[in-house]
């Protein structure tokens, strides 16, 4: 994006070349050149891979002539003039592995800059790769796998739009051109043959593909691109020892191509497949290196994903600010440290005790939606929570590790069993984070950052008067909590504090701050508290918690909440209104964004939070859809707000428990138990029994979280 970077923002790592800084280079509205300048734009200069990087030359007016070096060599021939005056373009190649010097010289002055070059292969930053490790190429479409880091053969294709009406893009036929194409014309007014070209390959063990309009009669013009860069993210949640497979069709979205965007999709950017932003982020910005290298500098980069797709533009952003400048999560969360086994815990306590435990009492304690469906079915947002998620939490979880056998049916031999392969592949995706938490130098397992010690499930029902005191107190003494494992224990699970400290340092626990105060953040939602879905919609509230901590302010941010996308099903037990009722959010969050981001742009002055938010449109406001019609309100707690009317909003067990909206702490400080502390009245033994169940302690939220470390700055490495 064209933005300079204000001296005042503090995140000087990016200053030493990630993308947002680097792209100030290029801006038309740069201050003039007062002296040489030389520069990366594909990548950081400390972080360049397959040997070569776009780099940019900046001289002073009236210098005519400039010659480059790469560690000694002339390469001028690669320069050419760029877009604006006294700059020079070109793609350095041949670099070597690790440290390399440039030059530029100009009007008897010089710039050097160092450049180090790592494999295709990676890693950079995050660590060594994972082993074991299996290959999709074949079934992406790619073939045989060619070396042990699953690289394949870079392939072409190309799609069209019929003007049959057809929703699908029809694949290139050979022979004679199709005479059924259709005309899409983009944002920026260009009508253009509705033919896109599709790029798939394989970088840092990712399967990308690219997908930008490009009539094959004219090669490499690339004439209807828009200049602008979408980015997808999938969701889900895993710790699969593969590659993971993606044809090439995924990269085929017509909200953004039909409007002139490139487009990009890989594997690793689907947290299904890994869940760790930290190698999300290092995949995105090797293949976006790659994408500026080969397609050009883009004008900005939009992320677009619901759930762990939203995960992702979050964390990636907060830690490794400059490789997307504007989000559009949906489904929110705010990362991938939830406390789901809580759900797992307080599901298996209240089927122990059915008629104890009806679903409002039930309700009352996890603060989730749970109810009785349009089917008659209970549904609960914690019981889906149990049967999905879960399990991801578990290490012994073996269909979760991905394996498969030569017939493509599941590997269940080769991930860790206690007894028959104690020393195999753990399933949780935990054990995925072994760079970033550390490991037990006794057993070699990879540091948990999973705690329930002092947590007091059902506190806020208990004092709301929803739950009686005996019925707290036996909850609590009995919910217990899981082992290394993830098998069921009687007592409390307690986190290692190596995991712990290194969650809140790398970002993995969302801080709210980093890169997240320098981007539009344009939240949508569809409602589906009232069926049971893990998507509730507090978590964007959480996440303007963690915005407000971290920024003073969440003026970047806006959350959007409407019915069922048209045409979407309902989830469980449910029932969706008509397919036409609904406004389509994806629609209006692309077409706001774009807007916000065409501003900032425009806009010379140095990137920061202020210039995000003098930019913002006038209609970037909070709002709620019912049926297609929008109602400007902000989101927040009042039950008696139209907003909270239309779209009743929940809790989630650890708000019940005493958490501040933030909810981010992963070990509580504890302190003593004491009847007084609670809103209604304990007998002398009932007080007796709760210093027992609590005998360590209950959470004093209070205080700083045990283990609890600032976010340790952005571009971390490992």
């Amino acid at each position: 994006m064209t933005f300079r970077i204000s001296k005042s923002l503090k995140i000087g790592a990016v200053l030493g070349g990630g993308l947002i800084a680097l792209a100030a280079f290029a801006s038309s509205g740069q201050s003039a050149v007062t002296k040489l300048t030389l520069t990366t734009l594909s990548s950081r200069p400390d972080m360049v891979s397959a040997g070569d990087a776009l780099v940019e030359i900046s001289a002073p007016a009236g210098v005519t002539v400039v010659t480059l070096t790469a560690n000694g060599a002339d390469v001028s021939s690669v320069l050419s003039a760029g877009p604006a005056p006294n700059t020079w373009r070109g793609l350095v190649t041949g670099l070597n592995i690790g440290k390399n010097q440039l030059e530029a010289r100009a009007g008897g002055k010089s710039a050097k800059l160092t450049v180090t070059d790592y494999p295709l292969t990676g890693p950079i930053f995050s660590g060594p790769h994972l082993t074991p490790y299996q290959c999709r190429t074949e079934q992406s479409g790619l073939g045989k796998a060619v070396d042990a880091n699953c690289s394949a053969a870079t392939k072409t294709a190309y799609y069209y739009r019929s003007t049959d009406g057809s929703a699908t893009f029809k694949p290139w036929p050979t022979g004679a051109r199709p005479t059924d194409i259709r005309n899409t014309t983009t944002i920026d007014g260009k009508t253009t043959p509705y033919i896109v070209k599709v790029e798939s390959g394989t970088i840092n063990r990712t399967i990308y593909h690219f997908a930008i309009l490009d009539d094959p009669a004219t090669p490499a013009k690339q004439d209807g691109w828009n200049g602008r860069l979408g980015v997808t993210f999938g969701g889900g949640a895993g710790a699969n020892y593969n590659q993971g497979a993606m044809p090439a069709n995924t990269v085929l979205q017509d909200l953004y191509l039909g409007r002139g965007f490139a487009f990009m999709a890989a594997s690793e950017l689907v947290n299904g497949l890994h869940g760790n932003g930290v190698l999300q982020a290092e995949a995105l910005m090797m293949i976006k290196e790659h994408f500026i290298e080969q397609y050009g500098l883009p004008k900005w980069t939009v992320g677009t994903g619901g759930s762990g797709g939203a995960i992702q533009q979050l964390v990636i952003t907060e830690m490794y600010p400059g490789l997307l400048d504007g989000l559009q999560p949906s489904l929110s969360f705010p990362d991938s440290s939830l406390h789901v086994p809580d759900c797992g815990l307080l599901q298996r306590y209240f089927a122990a005790s059915p008629q104890r435990w009806p679903i409002d009492k039930q309700q009352a304690v996890i603060g989730f939606s749970a109810g009785r469906g349009a089917n008659g079915q209970n549904y609960s947002t914690c019981g889906s929570w149990d049967t999905s998620f879960v399990p991801v939490s578990r290490s012994v979880n073996k269909r979760g590790c991905g394996f498969l056998k030569a017939d493509g049916t599941p590997d269940l031999d080769t991930p860790y069993d206690k007894e028959r392969n104690p020393t195999g592949p753990r399933c949780a995706q935990t054990d995925l984070r072994g760079a970033i938490y550390g490991r037990d130098p006794k057993t070699g397992n990879v540091w948990s950052e999973l705690d329930n010690v002092g947590i007091q499930y059902g506190l806020g029902a208990l004092n709301d008067g929803k739950i009686s005191v005996d019925e707290f107190l036996d909850l609590n003494e009995k919910v217990g909590g899981f082992d290394r494992d993830g098998n069921y224990v009687p007592g409390r699970q307690t986190g290692d504090m190596p995991a712990i400290k290194a969650v809140y340092k790398s970002g993995l626990v969302n801080s709210g701050g980093g890169g997240l105060g320098i981007v539009p953040i344009v939240h949508s939602r569809t409602y589906s508290d009232n069926i049971g879905d893990i998507h509730s919609r507090e978590r964007d509230l959480v996440i303007r918690a963690r915005l407000d901590r971290a920024n003073g302010d969440h003026d970047n941010q806006i959350i959007w909440v409407g019915g069922p996308t048209p045409g979407a099903a309902p989830a469980r037990g449910g029932a969706a209104p008509a397919a036409s009722a609904n406004a389509n959010l994806a629609v209006l969050s692309l077409d706001l964004i774009t807007k916000w981001l065409d501003e900032m742009a425009a806009d010379p002055s140095p990137l920061n939070h202020a210039k995000v938010v003098r930019n913002k449109p006038a209609d970037a406001l909070d709002a709620y859809f019912v049926g297609p019609t929008r109602t400007n309100e902000v989101a927040g707690f009042d039950p008696n707000s139209g907003y909270n009317k239309a779209f009743p909003l929940h809790t989630e067990p650890r708000l019940v428990a005493g958490s501040p909206w933030t909810v981010d702490v992963v070990k509580c400080r504890l302190k003593a138990p004491k009847a007084k502390d609670y809103k209604v009245a304990f007998t002398a033994e009932q007080e007796a029994r709760l210093k027992r169940v609590f005998s360590t302690g209950v959470c004093d939220y209070s205080k700083k979280p045990a283990g609890y470390m600032k976010f340790g700055g952005v571009w971390q490495r490992y």
